[in-house]
């Protein structure tokens, strides 16, 4: 049995191929933590404090989140579906995702400056208000991706493709794009481009 079952408080553990599917891991401390190929399905984060801790190839599909915290923490390799960071006990997030498939997320009305999103496929998810200076999103791919009034100065969107930024909505001073992608930033002006 894995120590996140018996423990409040797991420090300091790798914990690999563990099912966490429908599980109740609520009020627990959870710190400098690598899990690796985990199943979250459906577990229950309410009132969880997660922090400095990494997910390689891990599945975060509609985990319930209401009160947690998230601190410090990276991703990579893994499937991100339904993440409600509003629900969170928090409004500053220090998230890093790579290579990662994220769905169906809302990441409005929260402070993510410095986030990373690389090499990530982003689909149906929501940046409403959200506080994205200096973040990265190079080589990501968006569908169906939703940027309204969101601060994203100096954000990277270098060989990133598919997103659909509305300049006149958004901040996007000084932020990096690349040829031909950032011509999406014309599609709200309703002009042709041959």
């Amino acid at each position: 049995m894995s120590p996140m079952m018996d423990a409040e408080t797991v420090e300091n553990e790798v914990i690999a191929d563990a099912d966490f599917s429908k599980m109740d891991l609520s009020g627990k401390e959870i710190s400098a933590c690598r899990f690796v190929n985990c199943n979250f399905t459906e577990s229950d984060f309410s009132k969880t404090r997660f922090e400095a801790c990494s997910f390689e190839g891990c599945n975060l599909s509609n985990v319930a989140g209401a009160g947690c915290r998230l601190i410090d923490l990276s991703f990579t390799k893994c499937k991100v579906l339904g993440l409600k960071l509003y629900q969170c006990d928090q409004s500053v997030f220090d998230l890093s995702f790579a290579d990662c498939r994220i769905l169906f997320c809302n990441f409005s009305d929260v402070k993510m400056k410095g986030s990373e999103f690389v090499d990530c496929d982003i689909e149906s998810s929501y940046f409403q208000g959200t506080y994205l200076v200096e973040a990265d999103f190079s080589r990501s791919r968006f569908s169906d991706t939703l940027f309204d009034k969101a601060d994203l100065r100096k954000a990277n969107f270098e060989r990133a493709t598919g997103y659909a930024i509305d300049p006149r909505e958004n901040n996007v001073a000084k932020a990096i794009f690349s040829v031909p992608d950032v011509l999406g930033l014309l599609d709200g002006f309703g002009i042709v481009i041959k």
